[in-house]
Order: C-alpha cells, then sequence, then structure tokens
C-alpha cells in the first residue's frame, strides 16, 4: 500500500494490508517547501509527524527509511498548482494567494524534502 502526503487511517490500513503487506509512506519533511512557507502562507510540517507515524505503525517492522531531497524552479503558475494541492488552499483565499505568488520571483527556487518510510506486517 503506497500513501503519499496522505491522511493515514492506520485502523483501515491494518484491516485491509495482507498479512505479509508492506506500507509505503512518503511525508514531506523538515525542510520541503520552506521558502513558500512565509511568504505564501503556507502551513508548515508538523514537527511530531515522524514519531505520530512511529506510533500508529508501531506493531509492524520498519526495514527501512529514504530520505531523498531536491530543487525545483517553478514559475508563477507552478507555485499555483503547488499550493491548490496542499492543505493550505483550504486557509488562504485565492485573490490573497495569487497576489502573494505574484511578489515571488519567477521562477522560485523551492526544496521538496520527502521521508520514504517502509513498514512490513509482522507475521
Amino acid at each position: 500500500m503506497l500513501s503519499v502526503f496522505g491522511p493515514r487511517n492506520a485502523d483501515e490500513i491494518d484491516r485491509i494490508l495482507t498479512a505479509d503487506g508492506t506500507l509505503i509512506i512518503a511525508a514531506p519533511g523538515k525542510a520541503h517547501l520552506a521558502e513558500l512557507r512565509q511568504p505564501l502562507g503556507l502551513i508548515g510540517v508538523d514537527q511530531r509527524k515522524p514519531q505520530r507515524l512511529a506510533d500508529a505503525f508501531a506493531a509492524y517492522d520498519r526495514p527501512g527509511t529514504e530520505a531523498l531531497t531536491y530543487r525545483l524552479d517553478l514559475d508563477h503558475a507552478d507555485l499555483a498548482a503547488l499550493a491548490a494541492m496542499g492543505p493550505s488552499a483550504h486557509h488562504i483565499p485565492p485573490d490573497v494567494l495569487a497576489d502573494r505568488i505574484r511578489a515571488l520571483p519567477s521562477p522560485t527556487a523551492v526544496t521538496v524534502d520527502l521521508h520514504i518510510s517502509v513498514y512490513q506486517r509482522r507475521g
């Protein structure tokens, strides 16, 4: 099962994952979109997320975790699409977000910081 930046219902995952199943979770790291948080007013990454994931899936083995970090140069249209995909889109009026994006250079360098964790059911 793959979960990318989504909310995870551990009970539901446990219910449907097969006995030998593997869960892969891609979650944002501390530096994810850091350059955009303040100028666009984006919601930050909860610093307790790694511990919350570990607690939610404590009954699983964790054979591996990989950090993946890279930079993107995004124009204003890309920045608008990126902001629209995340939870901040529900908290910032569209006209306010558009004004904030226009105030940034085009392109804007943005950090992608992912933590990819593998959880294996204990059988």
